[in-house]
C-alpha cells in the first residue's frame, strides 16, 4: 500500500485534489492539486462552489455558470445578458418544474428593491397560467382558453386590419334572370337586388304587359319592392316607359309595364329592382359559386341554428359549389375601384399580409371538399391559379391529387409550381377549424391551425404527387412571387348528388399600412 511518509505531496501525488486545511466546518476552503494550484471548486461540510459547471458539454467551456447540454445545437452560444443558466440540445429543449397537486409553479423576477416584482407561475389548483407585474397579476388564460388582461391591450399603428363577422348574409355576386318564353312568363330570382331581362315585347300606345315576380326576399306587404327601366334601347323622344308594383304577398308580386299612350317597337327591356333597400346587405362578401351547372341562388346562404356567424350549403347536383367571394361591384364608388376594402385594398405578398378564419364543419364531410385562405379566383382547384395560400379538404381528388384524403392539407403555389402540405389534422364532422396564414418580411408563408403551428414542404407535387408531410413546425414555404395581390375565399363544394355545408365564423386580414 502507497504510503506519504517520508514523501512531497506534491511531487509524489501531483493528480491528487487537496485543500490547504482540513474541510470540518461550513467555511469554504479552497481546493487545489497537489502542486498546490487552485481549482474552479470549493468545499464545506454542507456545500460545495464552483465557477462553472458544464454537464455534457464535452469538454468545452461552459457558456454561462450551468450549463446542461444533450446534443450540440450547433455553433450558437448563449446570450450575456442570459447564460446563467443554459440548456441545449440539437432538437427539443426545456425546463420541467414539478409541483404539488394543490400547489403552483413559479419563476420570479426580483431586484434590490423586490424579490417578487415580476412572476410567471402556473396554479395547479385551479389550472391556470397567470403573469404579474409590479408584485400583483395583471395576466391570466385558464384551461378553457379565456383570458383575462387588467390593462389596456394595444395593437399596433403602422397594421390595417379588416374583420368580417356576418352580421349581415352576403347577397348574390350574379343576379340576373331572362323570361323563359314571353313577356308575360313569370320569373324567379332570390336576390336583394338584380336585373329581370323581358322577352321582346311590342308596347303599343295603349298597351301594357305584365308578370309574375317570385322572390323569396319579398316579405308580403311589409316589403317595398322598386322596379325601373334599366335599358329600353332605342325609345322614341315623345315616349315613356312606366312600370308598376302591385299585388305584393310573401314572395312574389307583380309588375306591369306600360306607355304613356306613345307606341314603342318591339324590345327586350331590361328591369332592375332592388327589395327594401333601406335593408342593406353584407357590404365585404357576395356569394358565388355554382348551383345546378348554372348561376348561384341566395338560398344556399343563411344562419346555423347552431353556430353563430353564417352557413353555406351546396346544391344537389354533382360539383355544386357555394363560395363567399369579396364584393368587387362599383357598388359605391366610381369604376375601377372596389366597394369592399376586401378587394380594394391591395393585400399582396410583399406587405406582411395576414389571413385567419373561423370554419366548422357540417354534419357529412363525406363525399365533400372546403377551402379557405388567399387566391385569385374562387375555385378550390389547386392547379387553377398560378400564386395562392390556402387549406383545403376535398375527400376526393376533384381539386387535384392529395396524399391523404381525409386530412386537411395547405396549397401554396409559386408561379404555377404547387406545394402541397400534408398536415396530418384527420378532418372531422361538427369540428370548428381555426385557421392562420402569416407572410413574413421574406414573403415566406407560416401557417397555424387551432393555435398550433404546422410546417410546410418545399417539395413541389411535380416531384411527388399529392404532397408531403412536414414534421418541423418552424419550416416556411418558400418565398412567394413578389407583389402578387390575394383576395379571401372560403367555399364549399360537393362532390356527390347530395347538399353539403359549412359554417363560417369570422374571416380576418390585415397587412402593413406601407409597403
Amino acid at each position: 500500500m502507497s504510503t506519504l511518509k517520508g514523501k512531497s505531496l506534491s511531487s509524489t501525488y501531483q493528480n491528487l485534489l487537496k485543500t490547504a486545511s482540513e474541510i470540518k466546518n461550513t467555511s469554504l476552503k479552497d481546493v487545489e492539486t497537489g502542486s498546490g494550484n487552485a481549482t474552479a471548486m470549493k468545499l464545506s461540510t454542507d456545500k460545495a462552489e464552483f465557477t462553472k459547471v458544464g454537464i455534457g458539454t464535452a469538454g468545452s467551456t461552459p457558456d454561462g455558470l450551468l450549463h446542461v447540454v444533450g446534443v450540440s445545437a450547433g455553433s450558437v452560444t448563449s446570450n450575456l445578458s442570459a447564460n446563467q443558466l443554459t440548456l441545449e440540445n440539437s432538437s427539443d429543449s426545456g425546463l420541467t418544474i414539478l409541483s404539488g397537486a394543490s400547489s403552483s409553479g413559479n419563476i420570479f423576477f426580483g431586484d434590490v428593491n423586490s424579490n417578487s416584482s415580476g412572476q410567471i407561475f402556473y396554479d395547479h389548483s385551479s389550472d391556470y397560467l397567470g403573469i404579474s407585474t409590479g408584485g400583483s397579476e395583471k395576466f391570466r388564460i385558464d384551461s378553457n382558453g379565456n383570458l383575462n388582461v387588467s390593462g389596456t391591450i394595444s395593437q399596433s399603428d403602422d397594421r390595417f386590419e379588416l374583420k368580417e363577422s356576418f352580421e349581415k348574409v352576403p347577397s348574390l355576386q350574379t343576379a340576373i334572370v331572362t323570361q323563359a318564353t314571353n313577356a308575360t312568363t313569370a320569373v324567379t330570382l332570390d336576390a336583394k337586388y338584380g336585373i329581370i331581362t323581358m322577352q321582346s315585347h311590342d308596347l303599343a300606345a295603349t298597351d301594357t304587359v305584365e308578370f309574375t315576380f317570385n322572390n323569396n326576399h319579398i316579405f308580403g306587404v311589409s316589403s317595398h319592392v322598386h322596379v325601373q327601366l334599366q335599358d329600353g334601347g332605342t325609345i322614341a323622344d315623345n315616349a315613356m316607359v312606366n312600370i308598376m308594383v302591385h299585388d305584393v304577398a310573401d314572395g312574389s308580386c307583380k309588375i306591369r309595364v306600360g306607355t304613356n299612350g306613345t307606341d314603342i317597337a318591339a324590345q327586350a327591356f331590361k328591369l332592375s329592382f332592388i327589395v327594401d333597400p333601406y335593408v342593406t346587405p353584407n357590404q365585404n362578401f357576395v356569394l358565388s359559386g355554382v348551383e345546378s351547372g348554372g348561376s348561384q341562388v341566395s338560398g344556399n346562404t343563411g344562419r346555423s341554428s347552431t353556430f353563430a356567424g353564417i352557413k353555406l350549403i351546396t346544391g344537389t347536383t354533382n360539383d355544386d359549389r357555394t363560395v363567399i367571394s369579396p364584393r368587387t361591384g362599383n357598388t359605391e364608388l366610381n369604376a375601377g375601384i372596389n366597394s369592399s376594402a376586401f378587394a380594394s385594398v391591395l393585400f399582396g405578398t410583399e406587405n406582411k399580409t395576414e389571413y385567419s378564419a373561423a370554419i366548422s364543419t357540417s354534419g357529412s364531410i363525406a363525399d365533400a371538399s372546403f377551402w379557405s385562405g388567399l387566391k385569385l379566383t374562387e375555385t378550390g382547384v389547386y392547379a387553377t391559379d398560378a400564386n395562392q395560400a390556402y387549406f383545403l379538404y376535398s375527400a376526393a381528388d376533384d381539386q387535384g391529387a392529395l396524399t391523404t384524403n381525409g386530412n386537411l392539407h395547405f396549397v401554396y403555389s409559386i408561379a404555377n409550381v404547387d406545394y402541397v402540405t400534408n398536415l396530418g389534422i384527420v378532418v372531422e364532422a361538427n369540428t370548428v377549424y381555426r385557421i392562420k396564414i402569416v407572410f413574413d418580411e421574406n414573403r415566406q408563408i407560416s401557417i397555424s391551425v387551432n393555435n398550433i403551428k404546422y410546417g410546410l414542404t418545399t417539395t413541389p407535387t411535380s416531384t411527388t404527387a399529392g404532397g408531403l408531410t412536414q414534421s418541423v413546425a418552424t419550416t416556411k414555404s418558400l418565398a412567394m412571387t413578389n407583389d402578387i395581390d390575394l383576395l379571401p375565399f372560403t367555399g364549399i363544394q360537393t362532390l356527390t348528388t347530395s347538399s353539403r355545408g359549412m359554417q363560417i365564423g369570422y374571416i380576418k386580414l390585415s397587412r402593413d399600412l406601407y409597403e
